[in-house]
């Protein structure tokens, strides 16, 4: 349904999967590496898992930032700068991510039975695209 009314007016649909968890992702390359991404609307920025920086050659500020995850835990990222992220060729946007360790996030999902992720893709990201979510129909609708 959202299909037919957003597709004539630029937006590109993206297929999401449903975790066993409950969360949803999407495949998106970043510097022409695919990688597994959480779409998260509650996480403020965009992050990728350190142990991925070489993989998606992402260019790292030095300096270290203290972020704030969902409790009241503090989290230490690393800024990085003009990375693109793509979905099958289509340039979507630069965006600036942030490495963090994703350890804990990874190992909670693979409990639940949750295959693992190399990022999240935040409310940055979601906001620059205009992003619409279709929960019935596992879709992402972005705005070119």
């Amino acid at each position: 349904m959202l299909k037919t009314i957003l597709k004539p007016h630029g937006f590109l649909s993206i297929k999401l999967k449903i975790t066993k968890s409950q969360h949803f992702v999407a495949k998106l390359n970043v510097n022409k590496k695919e990688g597994l991404f959480l779409i998260d609307t509650g996480a403020s920025n965009s992050c990728i898992s350190l142990n991925k920086e070489g993989y998606f050659s992402i260019k790292r500020k030095q300096d270290e930032l203290e972020m704030s995850g969902a409790g009241n835990e503090k989290l230490k990222a690393n800024p990085s700068y003009n990375s693109t992220i793509d979905y099958k060729g289509t340039f979507l946007v630069k965006l600036k991510f942030f490495l963090l360790d994703m350890d804990g996030i990874n190992s909670s999902l693979s409990e639940q039975g949750s295959s693992t992720i190399d990022g999240i893709i935040g409310a940055d990201f979601l906001k620059r695209t205009n992003a619409v979510i279709d929960y019935k129909s596992k879709n992402l609708f972005l705005k070119l």
